[in-house]
């Protein structure tokens, strides 16, 4: 029995930087609003029930952090299904 090489010498990693980000729902084009939860901003469309990350703020820290406002958040968007780009 062979095995396997760990990383195949002919793939081509695809460029991330790329992507084309979301910036409204995938299926009409809107946005109803958007939420901060933690240091992620979300938008979501309740229409189609979809979530999507519009910004990521790396410097926010646990002290900016409301525990109430992100528990309200998660239990909200946790209905949403989650579209990436």
């Amino acid at each position: 029995m062979q095995a396997m090489a760990a990383t195949p010498d002919n793939v081509i990693a695809f460029p991330l930087h790329r992507r084309r980000r979301i910036r409204s729902c995938p299926h009409c084009g809107r946005r109803d609003d958007v939420w901060l939860i933690g240091r992620i901003l979300w938008a979501f469309c309740k229409t189609h029930s979809v979530r999507w990350v519009v910004a990521d703020y790396h410097d926010a820290s646990r002290a900016t952090v409301n525990r109430a406002e992100l528990k309200e958040g998660l239990e909200f968007l946790s209905k949403f299904a989650e579209v990436s780009r």
